[in-house]
Formats: structure tokens, sequence, C-alpha cells
């Protein structure tokens, strides 16, 4: 940095007294690892960019350190008087002066946005070390000048023991008369850290007396654009949008560059927005706007044609009166609903594959059900009607068998149509099978020896069992 003119602003005593700075050496470590990480940015001299940062900004800091290295002489003998004071306000602005010890990371003086800083670089070799709290992501900025040209004033951003974690990029400097203006993009919230050092040390001596001061002041803007928002389909007949964008900020839907609707998310970030409707094939396209004033790009969403179809009626099983499950088949992830008359009785959401299973109260055999579907656009299907019957408690004719050798290892005959035949020896089952349309049945079993008594059962849908029927297993 550049030689500093003198200042006269403050006087030996208010710095000596008030803030205790020449007591101690700074660890030399840690000074030469500030040098060296101030020296290889300052080898990048890079010069900031025009509108990285609002000018207004960048001369507010610049301004505020400027001010205070011009402060008047009766400021000096006014402050005097408060010596014992860590700070100080002068034409309604605070000012902190540094504490020692604060030459390394966990004795850190604070640095508050809008407060200039007061320091001394002595003795020689000094490090003064501050720490800054950044709330977002954003860009960090922090002007310094000294009040004298035997200060070479240097510092630099870092993350906590010169960790570099790629949250800090340096995006250049800026040079205005004995003020040096530097800009960082912080990528995370979090604590960092501001290094400050004398240059000005050659073949270990300092020409630094306890009048020459240095001032810094820093500033943080937010300047990170929210992520686009997230949209829901629009359909033709809607009203709202809805969808998710950054926590508290003001979400805007266009027609190109006309502004149909407005609304602030809330504190999770889901919006609903109130709009006209809209005709199917309009793109729509939506933006989110930070407190900071930070614009996301666009997301576009085109208005669709609302589903007006409504589903096919629902396919519905045999109900008895033993029943306190309705079964079927619908439009798949729709709703079905069971009514007695107007009153429902009990309701369900199909499956992926449209089957369903609503749980009702027992009805009495005669009733009449209408079951419905409405799938998620809100249409509903026609009714589908179904009479509850008398639960089935007649049980089948006792099977017919036929003949059994010792040899055989099928057991055949007749039992009622689609009933269940079962084969045992006793309480031992030796197979079963399921009789066809026409009632014939054929139970594979293991050869049994002469004189064996089978006993056959036939079991229908209802659960429903037969009488036993008998046969002795003969000679061959």
């Amino acid at each position: 940095m550049s030689k500093k003119k003198v200042v006269t602003a403050l006087t030996a005593g208010l710095l000596v007294s008030s803030l205790s700075m020449g007591t101690g050496y700074a660890e030399e470590n840690n000074y030469d690892v500030s040098k060296k990480t101030i020296e290889e940015q300052a080898e990048v001299s890079k010069k900031l960019e025009k509108n990285i940062v609002k000018p207004e900004i960048i001369n507010e800091v610049k301004s505020d350190v400027l001010k205070s290295l011009n402060m008047p002489a009766p400021f000096s003998n006014k402050a005097a008087k408060s010596l014992q004071r860590s700070s100080v306000s002068f034409d309604n602005e605070e000012i902190v002066f540094e504490s020692e010890p604060n030459d390394d990371f966990h004795t850190a003086n604070i640095m508050s946005y809008g407060n200039t800083v007061i320091g001394q670089l002595l003795p020689l070799y000094d490090l003064d070390m501050y720490k800054v709290n950044v709330p977002t992501a954003g860009a960090f900025i922090i002007a310094g000048g000294a009040s004298s040209p035997a200060i070479d004033l240097g510092f630099t951003v870092t993350e906590k023991d010169y960790k570099d974690n790629n949250n800090v990029s340096y995006l250049g400097s800026e040079f205005d008369e004995e003020i040096e203006t530097q800009v960082y993009q912080v990528n995370k919230a979090g604590t960092y850290y501001v290094p400050v050092i004398d240059f000005d040390n050659i073949d270990d001596l300092d020409d630094n007396s306890e009048e020459d001061i240095y001032i810094l002041s820093a500033a943080f803007v937010d300047n990170v654009a929210p992520a686009k928002p997230v949209v829901n389909q629009v359909t033709n007949n809607d009203k709202l949008i809805t969808g998710k964008a950054e926590a508290n900020s003001t979400v805007t839907v266009n027609v190109g560059k006309n502004r149909i609707g407005y609304a602030k998310a809330n504190a999770s970030g889901s919006f609903s927005v109130s709009i006209p409707a809209q005709k199917v094939g309009t793109t729509l396209n939506v933006t989110a706007k930070d407190a900071a004033g930070n614009v996301s790009s666009l997301t576009y969403v085109k208005v669709t044609s609302v589903d007006v179809t409504p589903p096919a009626k629902p396919i519905v099983n045999q109900v008895d009166d033993n029943d306190k499950v309705i079964t079927g088949k619908a439009e798949a992830n729709s709703m079905v609903t069971v009514n007695v008359g107007k009153n429902r009785i009990g309701y369900v959401k199909a499956s992926s594959n449209g089957s369903f299973s609503v749980s009702i109260p027992i009805q009495k055999a005669g009733t009449t059900l209408n079951v419905t579907a409405k799938d998620a656009a809100g249409n509903v299907s026609s009714l589908s009607y179904v009479k509850v019957v008398k639960a089935d408690v007649t049980p089948p004719a006792k099977p017919t068998v036929n003949k059994v050798k010792e040899t055989d290892k099928v057991v055949t005959g007749k039992a009622e149509a689609n009933s269940t035949v079962t084969v045992n020896a006793g309480k031992n089952r030796l197979g079963y099978a399921k009789a066809n349309s026409k009632g014939v049945y054929s139970v594979k079993i293991a050869a049994q020896k002469k004189g064996t008594l089978l006993n056959v059962t036939a079991k229908d849908a209802a659960g429903n069992v037969s009488k036993l029927s008998y046969v002795t297993v003969v000679k061959r």
C-alpha cells in the first residue's frame, strides 16, 4: 500500500491510554503467515471491476475511513476525557479501538459493519487480527487507510487458521488517495478473519510512533441471486400458481414482460400466487427476488389443458352380508368411495395398478351400494351399483369318488364346480386340487396301501365344506 499522509487528529495520549496497544509482540509465525498471504494477494494485483458491488457501497466504506482519518482536533480533546472506553462516538458513528492482545485467531477483536476500527501496529512485527460475521453468501467489502507514511498498511480476508476451503474469493482492490478498498466473494455464511500488518519493517526497524494509526471499515452485500423457483403444473382452470422458492422471497409471475401476479414465499419457501386464468399454451415466466433485491433466473411453465375426462366406473366384486371389505378395480391412483345412498361408508385410494380394498361396516343383504372413482383433477366417474347378497352358508354336496387302487397316484371324481377338493387319510392331507367348471377333479396323491380308508371333501368359495365321502383303497 502506498505511503499515507500524516493526520494530526488523534494525539498519542488518546491511543496509548485507551488502547494499550504497545505491550507485546505478535507471535512471529502468525505475522509471517499473514504477511505471506497478503503478499500473495498483492501479487495478483487485481483491479476491482465496475458494478461487482454498487459504487455507493464502495464510496460509503471509503468515506467512513477517510472521515476517521480526518477527525478534527477537538474530537481528540473530547475523547481524551473518556480514555477508559473501548469506543467513542463521532459524527453519529461509533469508532471502536483495537484491544490487545489480538495477534491470533482465538484472540481476534470483533469487527462490526458500520463501525470504523482504529488500531496501531506497535511494536515491531505487530499483527492485529479481527473477526467478522458474514450472515449469508455475498460480497464482503473492507477499506483501510493509515494516518502516517510510517505505516505501509497490509490486510486481507481469510478463513480461520489461514485454511482455504474455497469459501473466499478475492475479487479485486481499488485505490483512492490514501484508501485501499478490497472486495471478496464469500460463498458461505460464517466467521471470517482480517489480519492487519505493517509492511514497513526493514532490517528489524520500524519508524512507527504511538501517534501513527490505521483505520478499517467493513460492509457486506448480499449479491447472490436465489435459485429459480420450482413451479407446480398450471392448467387453464387454475387461478393460483403454487411451488417452492427461497424463503421469504417475492415470487412474481409474468406473461412475457407483463406481471400477472406476485406474492411472498413463506419461511419454508412455499408460495401461492393469485393470477387470472390463462389460455392453454400460454408460457408463464416466474422469478424470485430476495430482500437484497437479487433476482433469480426465470422458470418457464406452459399452461396445460385441464383434465375434464372422468375415470371409468369402478369394477366391484360381489359383496355379501358378512363382508367388511369391498374389493375391485378402478383408475390407477383414483379415490374410490363407497356410499349407501348419499351416506359415505368408506373410501380409499386405488393402487398404481388400480386395485382397491375399501373397509366398510357389514351391510344387510339387499342393501344397494354405489361406488365412484375420483381422479387427481377432481373428475368423478359414473356410479357402479352392487347389491349386497346373503352370504353362502350352504355346503357343497359331498364329492363322488372313483375307485382307488393301491397303485393309483391320482384320485378322481366329481364335486361342486370350482370347489376345492381335498383327499385325506384320517387327518393327514394327501393332496388337494380345484374342480373345474363342470365339477370334475383330479387330485395327485402318493400311492396308498390296500385297505387304507380315504376321506374326501369339497369346499366352496364361501368356505363351506361338504360332508365326507369315504373310499377304501383296493388291490390293483
